[in-house]
């Protein structure tokens, strides 16, 4: 009897044992696999960025905000693109400009980042409004292109509006033809 509870025992002690070393195993991978994740860095970065953005002191708001200025204005003009393309539209070398402007957007926020982290506050403070110009003319320039997308997307709204305008009016004359030559006429 006391060789059965000392085997229950010893059993139960290496189901347990074995129970524990596979759940601390999962669980550190969880934890490295989530540490690892761009997808949970790219959020916390992007929390820190909009906290950033609201800070009272300008100087720590100015380049966050410029940085959150560049993503949204890339995010629309990847936007515009896209739908662009869905629809059929004419896009030309657009996507390719896009491409280049991606690049600067990509090597001035790095730039911003840098200013961010300078602990002096005049130079730090130079920094910021020179890049800002750099990033008004980074943003005007994306928008320029979403204009010039828009301007013939428009052109080839109004060339359908257009023709189905025309389309349209035939049907309409073409029925009160029919109504005036057919559809007054007396049962027989």
């Amino acid at each position: 009897m006391l060789e059965v509870l000392v085997e229950t025992l010893a059993v139960g002690a290496g189901v347990l044992a074995t129970i524990g070393a596979g759940t601390g195993i999962a669980g550190w991978l969880v934890v490295r696999k989530v540490r690892r994740s761009r997808v949970i860095e790219r959020t916390r970065d992007r929390g820190m960025l909009a906290a950033r953005a609201y800070a009272p002191d300008r100087l720590t708001r100015e380049p966050a905000r410029l940085i959150g200025e560049l993503k949204r204005s890339s995010r629309a003009t990847h936007l515009a693109l896209q739908e662009a393309s869905e629809q059929g539209r004419p896009v030309g070398d657009l996507p390719r400009a896009a491409a280049e402007i991606d690049r600067a957007a990509a090597s001035l926020e790095n730039m911003l980042r840098t200013a961010d982290r300078e602990p002096n506050r005049q130079l730090k403070e130079e920094l910021t409004t020179d890049l800002a110009a750099q990033a008004k003319a980074l943003d005007e320039l994306s928008a320029e292109l979403r204009r010039s997308l828009l301007k013939t997307s428009r052109s080839i709204d109004t060339r359908q509006l257009d023709q189905a305008t025309t389309r349209l009016r035939g049907e309409i004359s073409a029925m009160g033809t029919w109504r005036d030559t057919y559809g007054n006429r007396p049962d027989w």
